[in-house]
């Protein structure tokens, strides 16, 4: 029986190893480290954004200051209107789908249709009682928003807005 000769590796052959190992982990290392050239799938949102925003008529431009009375009686400038599309750009490029709203066991996932959750939740922020989004809304419904999917993913947007994970002052 012949004996296998120990094989060294030279220093070109460690270095080229190394480099494919650094390689792999940059391509599947965690969503979170991820910057935004590197997320191929922020673009996509982002592009499903103009879709849905164009299919809400939401405002894209930034709000306006206004002088608001508040209760206590002092005077603030407090944002009055537009900037939807902003806030929704805001939390669709912070927020980590998966842990928005996860599939399985029979649950259907698609980006465009969180999208579209996340989208009704800014717009019912504006105005709470916004009685033109229906869920019967040929579009709602081809996405697959259900209420109870859309009560799911605004419970969650709460809290990670009171938690503090998602920083922002317009929200």
């Amino acid at each position: 029986m012949l004996k296998r000769k120990h094989v060294f590796l030279d220093d070109q052959a460690k270095i080229n190893r190394v480099e494919n190992k650094l390689k792999k982990y940059e391509k599947f290392k965690p969503y979170e480290q991820k910057t935004v050239e590197e997320d191929f799938r922020l673009h996509e949102k982002l592009a499903q954004l103009s879709i849905v925003a164009s299919n809400f008529m939401m405002t894209g431009h930034s709000p306006t200051m206004v002088m608001t009375k508040r209760e206590e009686g002092d005077e603030v400038l407090l944002p009055v209107g537009g900037g939807q599309k902003d806030r929704a750009r805001e939390i669709i490029s912070k927020i980590d789908f998966r842990k928005l709203y996860r599939g399985g066991k029979g649950r259907k996932t698609d980006p465009i249709m969180i999208i579209t959750a996340i989208c009704m939740y800014v717009m019912r922020q504006d105005n709470p009682r916004r009685g033109d989004i229906k869920y019967s809304n040929d579009f709602i419904r081809n996405v697959g928003v259900t209420k109870d999917i859309y009560k799911h993913i605004s419970e969650k947007l709460d809290s990670y807005i009171n938690s503090g994970n998602l920083i922002s002052s317009s929200i």
